[in-house]
């Protein structure tokens, strides 16, 4: 799963996707965003425990997952960015599954970038009992 997103020029942000096209309410579309704006203000915060809570839980050990994901995010010298979630793009939405790819602002220091271009994937989200999710489990940096 892979969510392009530069840093700096370097880093890359993944969240593993496929795609197609479709349409869904604008409810939906706002929650995959908050998706998105907590899961970076967790990479912000170093927060697994938040994290953990964004991934599908049909993925075994999420706070394993988070954990693994956050350590990475830090050792790639990332922990100083910040992360403005501004919008979303989805496609191939249903009632219990979706594609989007954030829009917005990554800050580092020297610079800023989009939070996505041309070649970035879309990530996957599945709807669990009314909440949207993570789908795929592995969360890469």
């Amino acid at each position: 799963m892979t969510v392009l997103m530069r840093t700096a020029g370097a880093a890359l942000l993944g969240l593993a996707v496929v795609s197609c096209g479709g349409g869904g309410d604008g409810a939906d579309e706002e929650a995959i965003r908050e998706v998105f704006r907590v899961f970076f203000q967790a990479f912000e915060d170093a927060d697994e425990e938040k994290l953990a809570g964004l991934i599908n839980e049909n993925c075994e050990e999420p706070e394993q997952i988070a954990e693994t994901a956050i350590q990475s995010y830090l050792e790639r010298g990332l922990a100083g960015n910040s992360y403005d979630v501004t919008g979303v793009t989805v496609r191939d939405i249903s009632k219990d599954s979706a594609e989007a790819i954030p829009e917005g602002i990554v800050r580092f220091e020297g610079g800023e970038s989009p939070l996505a271009d041309e070649d970035s994937e879309y990530a996957r989200f599945v709807n669990v009992d009314g909440e949207w999710k993570l789908a795929d489990c592995n969360i890469l940096f």
